[in-house]
């Protein structure tokens, strides 16, 4: 059975950081999160160790001071986050999250081309 975890959007917004790069000390990850969320390194410390003991992010020591790293796989991440998004907002419908957002004119021309393709190719592979 695939391993579930349980990430708070706090928690989400540093593990984003990490994996864009890895591995990262505290400060380096707030000097990347202190515009958008003006969090100190005391905050960001505490949403690590959250993440540490869901086993999510793993650490190395270098000299002095800890460097960070995700112990799992974004897309794995990404694709959980997306079907919890899917059941609670949506009763697992794809097609009325795709609804609500084509009602509200969010998607572009552009998106509307890429879903039609994706949706084209999956057609092609069944």
């Amino acid at each position: 059975m695939k391993k579930t975890y349980q990430i708070s959007e706090s928690e989400w917004m540093v593990l984003q950081c990490l994996f864009k790069k890895s591995p990262q000390g505290i400060g380096e990850l707030a000097e990347m999160l202190r515009e958008k969320t003006g969090w100190n390194t005391n905050m960001i410390r505490t949403l690590i160790v959250r993440l540490q003991d869901k086993g999510i992010v793993g650490a190395e020591k270098d000299s002095r001071f800890f460097r960070y790293y995700p112990l799992v796989d974004e897309s794995d991440c990404v694709l959980q986050e997306t079907e919890s998004f899917l059941d609670r907002v949506f009763d697992g419908s794809p097609a009325k999250m795709i609804a609500a957002l084509t009602g509200s004119g969010k998607l572009s021309k552009k998106d509307c081309d890429e879903i039609e393709a994706m949706l084209h190719a999956m057609r092609e592979e069944n």
